[in-house]
């Protein structure tokens, strides 16, 4: 049986709470407001919203430049937040990889090694 959206959700909460990278992640809660996320990543805005309507809820991806970086990278060098109906769920690749193959929304391609 496939997973369902609200099964994503969970995995993405567990999966935000082992991320690493950007290290402003570290301040960050699941269940956040949006607009506390954004004062968290100190930004007034991110660099790119991405917005999805899925099974009725409203999935926004914020995609961030790491602190001290030029705002022009390729995606996988951005930091991504996610959130659910103005809700953090999770942040960073592990997390997005794993709420787009749930939800089929595109997302830049892992890197080859």
């Amino acid at each position: 049986m496939k997973p369902t959206f609200p099964v994503a959700l969970a995995l993405a909460a567990a999966l935000a709470a082992c991320s690493s990278g950007d290290a402003r992640f570290k301040q960050l809660t699941v269940g956040i407001s949006k607009d506390s996320a954004l004062k968290v990543m100190g930004a007034a805005q991110p660099l790119r919203v991405d917005g999805y309507l899925i099974a009725g809820k409203s999935l926004e991806v914020l995609y961030f430049a790491p602190a001290g970086t030029a705002d022009s990278l390729p995606d996988r060098q951005l930091s991504p937040l996610v959130a659910v109906n103005g809700q953090l769920i999770g942040w960073g690749w592990e997390t997005l990889d794993s709420v787009a193959a749930e939800t089929k929304i595109p997302v830049a391609a892992k890197p080859e090694d």
